[in-house]
């Protein structure tokens, strides 16, 4: 990620969206010295880090391999939680093509 243009908003449209991870490298960019946010700052950092071990511990679909439903980790599962796992994981797919397709488009204007 380009952080040339790091700043207060932008990490907090970030958060407000979900993209802990994009908010969380915004936030630690962002130079304290020439803001009167520092201690907002301080304290997103935390609570982000705070969601993102919650996140992390939560779910496995993040690491390679995992992004497909196993039949042993859907055992003991009802229907409903089956198919709610199957539509995050799509719809992670889709904000991932969405990213990549923005990428591409700013990177043909460079």
């Amino acid at each position: 990620m380009n952080l040339d243009y790091a700043n207060l908003s932008l990490a907090r449209l970030y958060e407000e969206q979900g993209y802990i991870d994009d908010a969380l490298e915004i936030y630690k960019a962002i130079d304290t010295s020439q803001t009167t946010d520092d201690k907002d700052i301080r304290d997103a950092i935390s609570r982000l880090e705070a969601q993102k071990k919650t996140v992390d511990s939560q779910e496995n679909v993040t690491e390679p391999g995992n992004d497909v439903l196993k039949s042993d980790q859907v055992q003991g599962r009802t229907q409903e939680a089956r198919i709610a796992n199957l539509l995050e994981v799509w719809i992670r797919l889709i904000i991932m093509q969405k990213r990549a397709a923005i990428f591409k488009t700013i990177k043909a204007r460079l």
